[in-house]
C-alpha cells in the first residue's frame, strides 16, 4: 500500500506540471490530472458531465462509478484498482475514467480522465515563418515555425490564448505536447504537433492532433453534511441537487413540490446576494440573504440555497447558485434568449493579383443571457476567388452567453482582377427553446483587386539617313536624339497599370543631356514615347543602358535594367580600318619564312622578278664566297677602274693645256703701242715653258 501511494503522489505531482513537452512516441490520449474523490463525491467538467464515486466493496478492491451527462445518470462502471472505463463505449469514446488508486485507509480513490486526441491536420505543409491557429472549440493558440536548422529538426513557437509564448525544437517523427490549464488542474497533451518531415531554411511538414473532449470548468461535488436540532427533518427531506445553473438579477426561479409551486426570485448580486421567494401568485413568502461560499435555509419551503465560491458575476449581474430539495421536486428550466452577432473583416481591401491573399476574420459573440447550440458559421466566398487555407465552415456544440467563439480566420487568393464585395457571413444556431435562428453579417465592398502589366521598353536612335536605329554612327560633339517607347500588355486598364514611372538613363561620361525622364502613368494595352536629344562628349564605342523604375497599382516600388538598348560609335571610320588590319596582319615564325616563301612563289605564274627581290635581300646577310675566279674579276675591276680614272684626268689637263696655249698666242699677235724687242717674246715662250711644266 506504501508504494502504491508513493507513486500515486508522483502521478498527482507530474500531472500538475502545465507547460510544453517533446514527446518522442506515439500519443494518443489527452489526461486530465489526477484527482482524489472519497464516496459520494464527483467531479464534473464541460457543463455536462459527472463522474460519481458510489459505492466500493468489502475488500475495497473494487469501485462502483456511475456516469451523468445533463444530471441523468447514463451509464454505471465496476473497476478495479488499474482498470479503465470507456464512454459511452470503446468504438466511440468521448472520455475514459481509469482507477489508479484505492486507498482503504483514507477512504479515497483516484481517478484519472482522459479523452482521445482527433486529428485536425494531415500533412500540413508550413514554410518558415508561417503560423497555425486553432479554431473553435479549441481556445486561440498559435504555433509558428520560427527556425528550420536542418532536414532533421525545426523550432517552434507556441503562443497561449492568454499571450504568452514558448520556443521549443523538436526532431522529425517527434511531437511537442502542449498542456492546458483548466482551473486547479491541468489538461496535458491537449494539443500534440507531430513533426513530419523538414526541409532546411525551407518549410515543414506536420500532423496536428487536438483533445476530442476539453474538461473545462472542473468542479469537486461533495454530499451535504447532516445537520442538528430543529431543522434535522427538513434536513432529512433534501437529497438532492433540484437546480445547478445560473441566475440573474430580475430572474425567477419555479420549482414544484407537492403540487406547490415556489419562485426563488434573485434581487440584487455581490458578497450577499438577496433573494426573495414567492408564490405562484407572485405574494412574497420569505426575503433571505446568500453569502458567497454560503447557503441559507428556508423556512417557508423544503429547499436550500448555496452560492458556491467564485460564483458571483457582478459585470453582468449574475451568480451561479444550487438549489437543494426533496427527490419529488422540480424545477421549470428558465429560457433564455441568445444573441449572437457576428462581425466580418478583412485584412486588406487592396490586392495585388499573383502574390497578395485575402485574410477574412470572423468574429461570433454570444451577446445575450440564454445558450446557442449547434452554431454553424458560412463563410463567403467571392467569385473569382479561392480558399487557400483554413476551412470554409465552422460549428460549435454551446456557444454560452456573453462569449465569444475565437477568432475564425481563413484566407482567399484572388484569380482576376476587378471589384468585388465579401459577405455575409452567416450563422445558424438553435436558441435554448429549439427555435432555428439565422443571422447574417455585414457586407464588405470595393474589393479592389489589381494587377501589373508586363511591361517592354524599347530605345532606338536617329540616324543621318533618318531612320530608327539601335545601332548610331556619329562624332565627338554632335548632338543625337534618341527616342524612348515603353510599351504594357494587354489587359484591363481600369486595374491594371503602373503609376509613377520614370527612366533613368546612363549617361556615363560619353552623353550630356536629361538623365530622368518621367513616364507618369501607363495602363494596359498602351504605349507612350518620349524623345530626347544628347550631346557625345567624346570618341569612342558606347552601350547605353536604362532603368526603368516604377510604382504598382498598390504603391510597391519595382526596378527593371534594360542594359545594351543602344550602341553609338563615335570614332572616325580610318581608325577602325586600321584597327580592323592591326587586327587580322600576323607574320610568320622564322622558322616558317622557307615554307611560306616557296609556298607563295609555287603559286605564281611568273616567279622569277620576285625570286630575284627575294635573292637580293637574302644575299646582303650572307658570308662572300672564296675563288680565284672572283679574285681576278675583283682585281681587273679595280685596275680597269683606276686606268679609266686616270685617262680622264690626262685627257682633261691635256685640253686644258691647249686652250691655254692657243689664248697665250692670240695675246702676242696683238699690236702694241712702240714696239718691243724679240728679246722679250723670248722670254714669253720660256714663260710658257713653265706653264707646261707646272
Amino acid at each position: 500500500m506504501r508504494k502504491t501511494g508513493i507513486l500515486l503522489v508522483a502521478l498527482i505531482l507530474l500531472s500538475l506540471i502545465s507547460g510544453i513537452s517533446k514527446v518522442s512516441g506515439e500519443v494518443s490520449y489527452s489526461q486530465l490530472s489526477t484527482v482524489g474523490l472519497k464516496l459520494g463525491w464527483g467531479i464534473k467538467f464541460a457543463q455536462r458531465y459527472v463522474v460519481k464515486v458510489e459505492d466500493v466493496d468489502e475488500s475495497w478492491t473494487k469501485v462502483r462509478i456511475r456516469v451523468y451527462e445533463n444530471n441523468a445518470p447514463v451509464k454505471t462502471f465496476i473497476l478495479g484498482e488499474g482498470k479503465t472505463g470507456y464512454y459511452p463505449d470503446t468504438t466511440n469514446t468521448l472520455f475514459t475514467i481509469k482507477v489508479v488508486g484505492i486507498w482503504k485507509d483514507k477512504e479515497m480513490i483516484y481517478i484519472k480522465l482522459a479523452t482521445p486526441l482527433k486529428k485536425l491536420e494531415e500533412g500540413l505543409v508550413l514554410e518558415e515563418g508561417d503560423s497555425y491557429k486553432f479554431s473553435s472549440p479549441f481556445p486561440s493558440y498559435k504555433i509558428k515555425v520560427t527556425d528550420v536548422p536542418s532536414d532533421s529538426a525545426a523550432e517552434f513557437e507556441i503562443t497561449y490564448p492568454n499571450g504568452q509564448t514558448v520556443k521549443r525544437e523538436i526532431e522529425v517523427n517527434s511531437a511537442l505536447s502542449i498542456s492546458y490549464k483548466v482551473g486547479e488542474l491541468t489538461q496535458s497533451s491537449y494539443i500534440v504537433v507531430k513533426l513530419i518531415k523538414a526541409e532546411k531554411n525551407n518549410k515543414v511538414v506536420v500532423d496536428i492532433y487536438g483533445a476530442k473532449v476539453t474538461f473545462s470548468n472542473p468542479q469537486i461535488l461533495k454530499p451535504e453534511k447532516e445537520e442538528t436540532g430543529t431543522t434535522k427533518t427538513i434536513q432529512e427531506a433534501i437529497r438532492k441537487v433540484v437546480y445547478e445553473g445560473i441566475l440573474y438579477t430580475g430572474e425567477t426561479l419555479k420549482i414544484e413540490y407537492n403540487k406547490t409551486e415556489y419562485g426563488i426570485r434573485l434581487l440584487s448580486v455581490g458578497y450577499y446576494s438577496k433573494f426573495e421567494l414567492i408564490d405562484s401568485k407572485g405574494n412574497e413568502l420569505e426575503k433571505f440573504s446568500v453569502r458567497e461560499g454560503g447557503s441559507y435555509e428556508l423556512v417557508k419551503a423544503p429547499f436550500r440555497i448555496e452560492i458556491p465560491p467564485n460564483s458571483i458575476d457582478l459585470l453582468y449581474n449574475r451568480t451561479y447558485i444550487r438549489v437543494f430539495g426533496p427527490l419529488e421536486a422540480t424545477y421549470t428550466p428558465i429560457i433564455r434568449e441568445a444573441n449572437v452577432t457576428v462581425d466580418l473583416d478583412v485584412s486588406e481591401k487592396r490586392l495585388l493579383l499573383g502574390g497578395d491573399e485575402l485574410v477574412v476574420f470572423i468574429k461570433v459573440k454570444n451577446r445575450g443571457r440564454g445558450n446557442a447550440f449547434q452554431v454553424k458559421v458560412l463563410a463567403p466566398i467571392p467569385n473569382n476567388f479561392e480558399l487557400k487555407s483554413g476551412i470554409g465552415s465552422w460549428t460549435l456544440s454551446t456557444l454560452e452567453p456573453f462569449s465569444e467563439m475565437p477568432v475564425l480566420v481563413y484566407t482567399l487568393k484572388p484569380n482576376k482582377v476587378g471589384e468585388y464585395t465579401l459577405g455575409p457571413v452567416i450563422v445558424e444556431y438553435y436558441d435554448e427553446a429549439g427555435k432555428k435562428i439565422i443571422v447574417k453579417s455585414n457586407i464588405i465592398e470595393r474589393i479592389v483587386v489589381y494587377g501589373t502589366p508586363k511591361v517592354s521598353l524599347e530605345v532606338k536612335g536617329l540616324t543621318e539617313n533618318e531612320t530608327w536605329s539601335n545601332y548610331i554612327e556619329t562624332k565627338e560633339n554632335s548632338t543625337i536624339k534618341l527616342r524612348f517607347k515603353i510599351s504594357a500588355s494587354k489587359g484591363d486598364g481600369r486595374y491594371e497599370f503602373i503609376k509613377n514611372a520614370t527612366l533613368i538613363v546612363d549617361t556615363g561620361d560619353f552623353l550630356d543631356g536629361k538623365e530622368i525622364l518621367n513616364l507618369g502613368s501607363l495602363e494596359a494595352g498602351k504605349e507612350k514615347v518620349i524623345d530626347a536629344q544628347y550631346l557625345v562628349l567624346k570618341r569612342g564605342v558606347y552601350s547605353l543602358g536604362v532603368t526603368l523604375v516604377y510604382q504598382d497599382p498598390i504603391g510597391n516600388v519595382h526596378k527593371i535594367e534594360y542594359p545594351n538598348l543602344v550602341l553609338i560609335n563615335s570614332v572616325p571610320p580610318k581608325v577602325i580600318i586600321k584597327k580592323e588590319k592591326e587586327v587580322i596582319e600576323k607574320w610568320p615564325e622564322p622558322n616558317e619564312l622557307p615554307h611560306y616563301i616557296d609556298t607563295v612563289l609555287s603559286t605564281l605564274s611568273n616567279p622569277e622578278p620576285l625570286a630575284e627581290k627575294i635573292a637580293n635581300v637574302s644575299s646582303k646577310y650572307l658570308p662572300p664566297k672564296e675563288n680565284k675566279e672572283g679574285v681576278i674579276i675583283k682585281v681587273l675591276g679595280a685596275l680597269t677602274f683606276i686606268f679609266g680614272a686616270l685617262f680622264i684626268v690626262v685627257g682633261y689637263l691635256a685640253m686644258k693645256y691647249k686652250n691655254d696655249l692657243e689664248t697665250l698666242k692670240a695675246k702676242r699677235r696683238k699690236t702694241r703701242p712702240g714696239g718691243l724687242p724679240k728679246k722679250e717674246e723670248k722670254g714669253k715662250e720660256e714663260g710658257e715653258i713653265k706653264i707646261k711644266e707646272v
